[in-house]
C-alpha cells in the first residue's frame, strides 16, 4: 500500500472507553475517549477510570446483574465540539455488531452537522471488535497521522490491519455472565459448568464466536497456542496484549506457554487490565490475548 503524505491536514482521533487503552496510552497517543456506562444492580457507573480496577472487579463478582450502556448524546456532542479547529475527526469505535455505540454516534453527528455546517469532516470507523482490537487500530491510526498520512490511506491501512493482522482469543472459566448476557447458548453454558469445558472465543466478522472447546485449563491453553500458530505465519512478529484481572497461577502458566512458542516470534508481551465494559459481559474469570501482527509501539 502506498501511503499518501499530506502534512498540513490536522486529524484528531476520538474513541470510546471500550477500547481498553490505558491512561498512559491515551496520553501518549493524544486520544479523546468518550466514556460509556456500566450498570451494576441498577446503578449507573461512568466508565471513566474513577473506580480502581480491583474495586470494580469486586463489584462485578458480587453483583446479581451487570450490563453496559451507551455513551450519552451530550458526551458524544461535547467530544466532537471540542475539536472544531481540526480538519478531520477520525472516530474509531467498538464494533457495530457488538454495541449500539456507533449508531448513537452517527445520530449525534447528523444533529451536530445540522447546527454546525462548517464543522470538520468526520469519519466513523467500525473496528469490528472491542477492547484492544479497537485499541490497536487507534494506535496504528495515530502513528500514521503523526507521519502525515492522508485519511483515505489511513482507512485503507486500518481495514487491512483489522481484517488480517489483529485477533482476540480468550477463554472464560465461569460462563455465568456470558450466558446471562446472551453471548453464549444454554448448551455451552451447561457443558462448561458440568464438565469444565472451556470455550475458546474470538471475534469473527464482528461477532463473538466460539472457535473451539477443550476440557480442562491446560488443554485449553495448549489449543490456543496451536490456534495462534495456525492463524499466523512462522515469519510473523507478534505484539501480544495479555489480559490481566487478578494475580493467578493460571496466568503464569498461560504466559509460560506463550514464551515457549518459537514460531511465530513474539516481539513483546504487554499486560493490560481488562476494562469495565468487557468484564460486565464476561465476568472476571477471563484468560485472553489480543494479538497484532508486526505492530510496534516504540
Amino acid at each position: 500500500m502506498k501511503l499518501v503524505i499530506l502534512n498540513d491536514v490536522k486529524i484528531k482521533i476520538i474513541t470510546d472507553s471500550t477500547t481498553n487503552l490505558s491512561p498512559e496510552q491515551v496520553k501518549k497517543y493524544d486520544i479523546e475517549v468518550i466514556p460509556c456506562y456500566v450498570v451494576i444492580d441498577g446503578e449507573d457507573i461512568l466508565d471513566d477510570g474513577s473506580i480502581p480496577q480491583s474495586e470494580f472487579y469486586d463489584m462485578i463478582d458480587s453483583s446479581k446483574k451487570s450490563q453496559t450502556s451507551l455513551p450519552t448524546p451530550s458526551s458524544i456532542w461535547a467530544a466532537i465540539e471540542k475539536y472544531q479547529e481540526y480538519d478531520h475527526l477520525l472516530m474509531i469505535h467498538v464494533g457495530e455488531k457488538l454495541s449500539g455505540t456507533i449508531n448513537a454516534i452517527r445520530s449525534v453527528i447528523k444533529q451536530f452537522k445540522r447546527k454546525n455546517p462548517d464543522c470538520p469532516e468526520i469519519t466513523v470507523y467500525d473496528s469490528n471488535g472491542v477492547s484492544l482490537v479497537a485499541g490497536y487500530l487507534v494506535m496504528i491510526a495515530k502513528q500514521l497521522i503523526d507521519k502525515g498520512v492522508e485519511i483515505d490511506a489511513i482507512i485503507e491501512k486500518l481495514d487491512d490491519s483489522r481484517d488480517h493482522d489483529i485477533r482476540v482469543i480468550l477463554t472464560v472459566s465461569d460462563l455465568k455472565k456470558l450466558f446471562e448476557g446472551g453471548r453464549i447458548g444454554r448448551a455451552t453454558y451447561l457443558l462448561g459448568d458440568l464438565l469444565h469445558a472451556y470455550p475458546i472465543l474470538s471475534i469473527v466478522d464482528g461477532k463473538l464466536e466460539s472457535i473451539g472447546r477443550e476440557i480442562g485449563f491446560e488443554r485449553t491453553i495448549n489449543k490456543i497456542i496451536r490456534l495462534i500458530q495456525e492463524i499466523y505465519e512462522k515469519e510473523d512478529e507478534l505484539h501480544i496484549s495479555f489480559a490481566q484481572l487478578r494475580p493467578r497461577e493460571k496466568n503464569d502458566y498461560f504466559r509460560e506457554k506463550l514464551l515457549e512458542m518459537e514460531n511465530p516470534k513474539i516481539i513483546k508481551i504487554e499486560d493490560f487490565l481488562l476494562g469495565n465494559i468487557i468484564t460486565c459481559h464476561t465476568g472476571t474469570d477471563v484468560f485472553g490475548l489480543v494479538i497484532a501482527r508486526n505492530f510496534r509501539d516504540d
